[in-house]
């Protein structure tokens, strides 16, 4: 997959900008406040809908505008230019087409224009919660399979419908309708992320071997909340839990409390690993996250890079240059090349003041 331009209106800082890319690797180079992450983040809205900054989705649109907009001109791996063209308004409305057509679900998109987004703000899958971990593999494992957003999805709807009930303090027949639909989606869940997860950790593994010279292991551990086998079970489970989920007014156990857990050297890497360390292992779970889509979907992700290659030690440094996918399209900013004699392997855009200029 590669970009070949993008046309953006009122996006952010940015008032109009028309960038044409030839490069396989493109660098972003200005100070900090500028807007190099948020051409970064227009890139990426074009594959997933949904921006990589803890922010989420407030303020793309400049201010004083009604609406933004983006048109994207994609090569994709069988060698035919695909158009994208995304609107979204202030309040939150967005529009989508890709070649002319409207799209109207997120299921028919997703992993059509993969891209995976390096971040600093990547340490939160680390060091905060499950909730942001289990986002993380819920989009990963969405992108990559029609069967997971739909069951995904109907399990969101269950969840959200029998909470409601629990909270008006339904009868037992009414919750049952809702708990058939939300165990069946739960044991596909659990199956799916069962699955994927060992080969996600497989791909970090070999990835943070080979940022440390292999003097250092790494990997992933699916930590479920419950162990759902079957249908049967997880209703019988559901049951026995109604008497407390009525007093506390939501469902207390299933996919929707899931995690997944870090470790370095075998121990737990949320304690265990310096910041160095966990620098590697997000840059490292990025780089399966490539992998496992390029696999699910027999296409080359875009890699965005949003000023994460300079905040590296100069071991993880120069292995991680080494381990980008030659084949992949990487954009990547910084107020710096990641290292000297650098700016030859990059095609440059400065940026200032949400302005772009090729150097």
């Amino acid at each position: 997959m590669r970009l070949l331009s993008l046309n953006l209106e009122d996006f952010r800082n940015v008032a109009n900008t028309n960038l044409d890319f030839s490069g396989d690797r493109v660098f972003f180079l200005g100070p900090n406040g500028q807007g190099k992450t948020n051409l970064l983040e227009a890139i990426g809205l074009a594959g997933t809908l949904r921006s990589f900054r803890k922010s989420g989705m407030e303020g793309l649109v400049r201010e004083g505008q009604s609406r933004s907009q983006g048109f994207y001109r994609f090569l994709d791996d069988n060698g035919d230019e695909r158009e994208v063209f995304l609107s979204f308004r202030s309040k939150g409305e967005k529009i989508l087409e890709v070649d002319g057509e409207r799209i109207h679900r997120l299921g028919e998109h997703l992993g059509n224009f993969p891209v995976v987004t390096l971040s600093s703000r990547d340490f939160r899958l680390i060091r905060e919660g499950p909730a942001d971990r289990r986002k993380w593999l819920d989009l990963l494992l969405a992108s990559s399979s029609l069967d997971y957003f739909n069951h995904l999805q109907g399990y969101t709807r269950a969840l959200r419908e029998r909470n409601a009930l629990l909270k008006r303090e339904a009868g037992d027949g009414e919750l049952l309708a809702f708990e058939q639909s939300l165990a069946k989606c739960a044991v596909a869940l659990h199956s799916l992320r069962t699955e994927s997860i060992p080969k996600i950790s497989q791909s970090l593994t070999s990835s943070y071997l080979s940022l440390t010279d292999e003097k250092e292991k790494a990997g992933l551990t699916y930590a479920p909340d419950l162990s759902i086998e079957t249908v049967d079970q997880y209703l019988q489970r559901l049951a026995k839990e109604r008497p407390r989920d009525r007093i506390m007014g939501t469902t207390r156990k299933g996919p929707h409390r899931d995690d997944f857990l870090f470790h370095l050297q075998d121990r737990d890497a949320r304690t265990y690993a310096s910041e160095g360390q966990q620098r590697g292992l997000v840059l490292a779970l990025r780089l399966a996250e490539f992998s496992f889509l390029r696999q699910s979907l027999g296409r080359i992700p875009l890699l965005l890079a949003d000023d994460v290659l300079g905040e590296l030690d100069n071991l993880r440094k120069a292995n991680f240059r080494k381990l980008l996918p030659p084949e992949a399209q990487v954009f990547a900013t910084g107020t710096a090349y990641p290292s000297a004699n650098e700016s030859a392997i990059w095609e440059t855009f400065e940026v200032s003041s949400g302005t772009f200029s090729l150097a």
